[in-house]
């Protein structure tokens, strides 16, 4: 099975007046220096942001990660700027209005053009910062990287106080710890913010934790995102315990031999509701054979819930089966879903042994041609009151 990893999207004007629709994964932030595309109106930023002008700088001092390509000085002009927006810096930690920050980022869109020659905004973070034992999540946003030139950077347009606004800027490994923090603490407010952003190891532990903290229906939100193996073993479990709900649910996310051995374990369980749920996803031998099974075993109320997901010509023998051993309740109940040659059959299996009530019980499935000769035989042999039975469907 190939899973796509699920990215929130920002909607773009394009030059054209075309909304675009952009993954977020477009408007990841830059976890390294960024270099712009050199023109005459953006040389002083080039020198500012290229790569080969500035180092990145990664610090960690006190669990705290620093993510930036700009000097020290170039550093000092920014913490000036953020006073005015209640950002201030004290002993390497950033504080707002004196609460201590967890995330904040600052960041500002270039302009890119796509294959079909619409205008984009791609988001970069020129600065980031990550501190673990903070409380405020702070995202401030500039202009335009061609916006006005009285400084490098352009000034300030918004400012935004939560993480979803912040997340996209922040390394892999913060996001990691902010995952693995919030499994462990079972607080999943920022859970959909964090998946699109999170290494795949992970998310396969969160998904794992999730499931030994019996945090069931969290687990659909990871599901998306969860490797196959690791969600295949969290499947069959979910089918152990009876979450059958949330089994449903992430279905379309397990491997084919993994809903192989959930079949089998539902039907060993008698949790036969579960099964016809899950039907449409299960190889179509598994799901044969189940029927098979349910047939031979008088599980007839089972057969009926999966007949829908059955092949035809499995049915059909199924169907005669029941037939031949008058079993004509759960016959009825599956008669729609057979050809209209294997209803033909029954209908003639059914008239030969004289159960015309039955007979009379499928009659709306039976085709005109056969219905009209079991008719003529019927009158024939002056058996008006089978007759009866079946002339309301020969009209």
């Amino acid at each position: 099975m190939v899973k796509t990893k699920l990215f929130k999207a920002a909607c773009i004007v394009l030059a054209a007046g075309t909304i675009c629709i952009i993954p977020a994964n477009v408007m990841e932030a830059s976890r390294t220096p960024v270099t712009i595309a050199g023109n005459t109106s953006t040389q002083k930023m080039k020198k500012k942001v290229t790569a080969k002008n500035k180092v990145t700088v990664k610090k960690k001092e006190n669990s705290v990660v620093i993510n930036t390509s700009l000097s020290e000085k170039d550093q000092e002009k920014l913490f000036k700027q953020y006073k005015k927006y209640d950002i201030g810096k004290k002993d390497g930690i950033l504080y707002y209005k004196n609460k201590k920050i967890r995330c904040f980022a600052d960041i500002y869109s270039v302009q890119a053009v796509n294959e079909g020659g619409g205008v984009l905004r791609n988001s970069k973070s020129i600065y980031s910062y990550f501190n673990e034992d903070g409380k405020a999540d702070i995202c401030i946003e500039r202009e335009d990287v061609n916006a006005g030139e009285s400084w490098s950077f352009g000034k300030i347009i918004h400012q935004w106080k939560s993480f979803e606004n912040v997340a996209f800027a922040m390394p892999e490994k913060v996001i990691n710890k902010l995952l693995e923090d919030s499994i462990k603490n079972r607080n999943y407010k920022d859970l959909e913010n964090l998946i699109p952003f999170a290494g795949k190891e992970s998310i396969n532990n969160a998904a794992k934790q999730m499931l030994a903290n019996g945090d069931y229906k969290m687990i659909e939100t990871l599901a998306w995102n969860t490797g196959t193996d690791v969600l295949g073993e969290i499947a069959v479990q979910l089918a152990e315990k009876g979450q059958c709900d949330v089994l449903q649910n992430i279905t379309c996310f397990i491997d084919k031999k993994d809903l192989d051995k959930i079949a089998g374990l539902l039907c060993n369980k008698g949790r036969y509701n579960a099964l016809s749920s899950i039907a449409w996803a299960i190889d179509t031998d598994t799901i044969n054979k189940c029927a098979r099974q349910f047939a031979e075993e008088g599980k007839y109320d089972a057969l009926c819930n999966i007949a829908w997901a059955v092949s035809g010509d499995a049915i059909g023998e199924i169907a005669s089966y029941l037939a031949e051993n008058r079993q004509y309740d759960p016959l009825i109940n599956i008669i729609c879903f057979l050809t209209k040659e294997d209803t033909d059959k029954i209908a003639v299996q059914i008239y030969e042994k004289g159960e015309y009530t039955a007979l009379g019980d499928i009659a709306w499935a039976i085709s005109k041609d056969t219905l009209e000769k079991i008719a003529k035989e019927l009158a024939d042999k002056g058996n008006y009151n089978a007759l009866m039975v079946i002339v309301p469907f020969l009209a």
